[in-house]
């Protein structure tokens, strides 16, 4: 008798075979969504195979150790389907894509060791795997024939496609895998994986009809505006009607694009019966707001991001993990970079996506650097496995002047063009012909009621945000920069809220985190000289319900370093080309499409960075994941003491000085955290956190406290008092 797994708590010690029909079971059900039931049965019942050896059951006892128990079932399923048999081989290690040398290796040489790990073979020397396949034909349900597997994209990036189809399989085994291995300790896990949570379009629907219903009552828009929300919405419910494929959505801000993408997810997946829904949002600053609002109308929302709540019982936990859920709401940078990952516990939840409707918001926020191998994953996941996807934005990247991406999208909105016409309610001043000082745009902002300022650089904030104050009552200015804790920015946003609301003085400095997603509406608005989608985000801030007009100011700072990036300062450069030809018309689709047009083509930006291309060019899985990164700089966090949130504060700190912290905790943590891209300062003024691992205490790399009042300011959040402008990203 070979046994898969030691003994349970009840003493249970479960035999190979019946986790590997398990697993086959599930992997087979799993990969169905995409047409693939027959390489998820064969992946079910080869993946553990080595199992069946006298080594890897000494690993049960704890005898063995560093043994490699898949490439026995790889080398019998590499003759059947190579693409199964990679997935196999990395179930556990994470993903190779040449295998047959060690696989080889395995059969010819007795005592031989894989040489990605260093670990020894389960099963190795032809007399062995006599043994192996003598056990193998006693087990009368394993397929023995090869699998037809679904064709794969065509790519400019020509084996993206099939390294995404390698994971995608590797998620069915892997989520099988754990999941009838958690079932030997709890049969109702078992259970509930083997029952599909599908979404309910027809309820979404109906309850999505009730909910507009009640906000038009409400609204204070004007009547056009409210009669092109009802247009936009009406577009993307017959959109729903249109075949399975890529759509684009390109309407101006503040037309109900957040319901509308809802109703045309909800609509497609009823007339093509879809699994579920995905949101994809670029900000954790719109995840809350964006994830009420649909909670209150589909009920059942998971979300699926950094600040997430932890899932306490089994099962909820478990539906996180596995993204079984009809509605997730996530950010771009947890759903594209899990689309290329090579480990296989980060790839769990992939397959959840085939048979999908996937929504991206504000498409725009792709970085230019990844954006042929992002297009072209989802053009793969359209093509072969059964999913839609919806580009939304107010400023529709041209995609298809990019000679790296294939991009015929059906666009929703029969004549654009016409609906920013009808839009267009904040005039453009172009002050871009001679830099302008802070203390004159200070001057300018002071003599405003209701204003706000928009620029590209922390430092920038502060230091209009200190030249305001000197010139207005500080009750009446206000400061949002990623330097304030997520509990701080909501609390100054509510406030804002309410003075606008109540036609109170309020002028606010803030960095671009508030363009996207932030309900706000200003009668003026100023913005540096940016990239044109920030620009026409920024606009969004201003006359949002159209019962004025607005204007928006234009300019470039009066400072010797403008912009956080190199790229951010080529993209806006782009638009300084664009003016020397005529002014630009913000409400102009054209316009829009020409500065596109100037971003492709330039060589900088019209293709991905070489040393992800030539990553996939390799086949190197790990690669791939290392170069794929939306956020390619990742900061230090540092818990910290905002007034408003001192009592979980103080509960945080004790429970990291009596246990260390956790996963657990730093989600906890994530409203008073902020993250900080000078660790060196952190250290000087914060205390380094603790893990503990075995009873010991490590240092746990990139968290800090901050227990000094004095470096957190309640106006402008997190400073060093030698240097207040060491942080420039936004």
């Amino acid at each position: 008798m070979y046994y898969a797994h030691s003994a349970n708590s009840a003493g249970k010690s479960e035999p190979l075979e019946e986790h590997l029909r398990k697993t086959a079971f599930l992997a087979e059900l799993f990969a169905s969504a995409f047409g693939e039931g027959n390489a998820g049965k064969l992946m079910g019942w080869h993946h553990d195979l080595g199992k069946a050896a006298v080594l890897f059951q000494g690993v049960l006892r704890h005898d063995e150790h560093n043994v490699n128990h898949a490439a026995a079932g790889a080398w019998i399923a590499y003759h059947l389907d190579k693409q199964s048999a990679r997935a196999i081989y990395g179930h556990h290690d994470g993903l190779v894509w040449f295998i047959s040398s060690d696989v080889d290796r395995s059969f010819n040489e007795e005592g031989s060791q894989d040489t990605q790990k260093g670990k020894r073979f389960s099963v190795s020397g032809m007399q062995q795997y006599k043994e192996l396949l003598n056990y193998y034909k006693t087990m009368t349900d394993i397929p023995k024939t090869r699998p037809s597997l679904n064709k794969d994209a065509d790519s400019f990036y020509k084996h993206l496609p099939e390294m995404l189809h390698t994971r995608m399989l590797l998620s069915c085994l892997c989520d099988a895998d754990y999941s009838a291995a958690a079932s030997h300790e709890d049969e109702a896990i078992f259970e509930q994986v083997r029952h599909e949570n599908k979404v309910d379009a027809e309820y979404i629907l109906q309850r999505l009809g009730d909910f507009r219903n009640r906000i038009k009552v409400a609204s204070n828009s004007n009547s056009e505006l409210n009669l092109i929300r009802d247009e936009v919405y009406e577009s993307c419910i017959r959109a729903g009607a249109m075949e399975p494929g890529l759509f684009t959505l390109t309407a101006p801000t503040g037309t109900g694009k957040t319901l509308a993408l809802l109703a045309f997810a909800a609509e497609h997946a009823k007339q093509h019966g879809k699994s579920r829904i995905i949101i994809v949002l670029p900000f954790l600053s719109i995840i809350s707001q964006n994830s009420k609002i649909y909670r209150e109308i589909c009920g059942d929302v998971l979300e699926s991001h950094s600040m997430a709540k932890c899932e306490e019982d089994r099962i909820s936990h478990l539906i996180a993990e596995r993204w079984d859920s009809p509605v997730i709401v996530t950010t771009s940078v947890r759903f594209f970079e899990e689309l290329f990952r090579s480990k296989p516990a980060d790839l769990r939840s992939l397959h959840s996506i085939a048979n999908s409707v996937i929504v991206f918001d504000e498409a725009q926020s792709i970085p230019c650097e990844l954006t042929g191998t992002t297009i072209e994953s989802m053009r793969a996941l359209c093509e072969t496995f059964g999913c839609s996807v919806l580009f939304s934005t107010a400023t529709q990247p041209a995609f298809d002047i990019r000679k790296d991406i294939m991009f015929d999208a059906r666009e929703i909105m029969t004549d654009p063009a016409d609906i920013y016409r009808r839009t267009r309610r904040v005039g453009i001043i172009w002050k871009t012909g001679e830099r302008t000082s802070f203390s004159e745009i200070a001057e300018e902002l002071s003599e405003q009621e209701s204003v706000c300022c928009v620029l590209n650089r922390k430092d920038h904030t502060q230091k209009l945000f200190s030249e305001l104050l000197e010139k207005c009552s500080a009750d009446e200015v206000f400061h949002i920069s990623t330097d304030m804790c997520k509990s701080h920015r909501d609390s100054v946003l509510k406030e804002i809220t309410y003075r606008l609301g109540n036609a109170l003085p309020c002028r606010l400095v803030s960095t671009s985190c508030i363009e996207a997603g932030v309900d706000l509406d200003f009668s003026k608005m100023y913005r540096a000289l940016a990239p044109l989608e920030a620009i026409v985000q920024c606009a969004g801030r201003c006359n949002r319900n159209g019962r004025g007009s607005g204007d928006m100011t234009v300019f470039i700072p009066d400072e010797e370093k403008l912009y956080p990036s190199k790229s951010y300062e080529n993209a806006a450069n782009k638009v300084l080309v664009l003016l020397s030809r005529h002014n630009i018309d913000i409400c102009d689709p054209e316009h829009i499409r020409e500065y596109y047009t100037e971003l492709f083509t330039d060589s900088s930006y019209d293709h991905d960075k070489p040393a992800l291309t030539e990553a996939i060019d390799d086949h190197d899985f790990e690669r791939v994941e290392k170069e794929y990164r939306f956020i390619t700089q990742s900061g230090a966090n540092v818990l910290v003491p905002y007034s408003g949130e001192r009592e979980l504060f103080d509960e945080l700190v004790s429970q990291a000085h009596a246990n260390g912290i956790s996963p657990q905790w730093m989600k906890l943590a994530a409203p008073i955290t902020v993250s900080c891209y000078r660790e060196d300062k952190l250290r000087d003024i914060a205390e380094q956190c603790v893990m503990f691992y075995k009873g010991k205490a490590y240092d746990a790399p990139g968290w800090y406290i901050l227990h000094d009042d004095k470096f957190y300011s309640e106006k402008t959040g997190l400073h060093f008092t030698d240097d207040s402008s060491l942080d420039y990203l936004i």
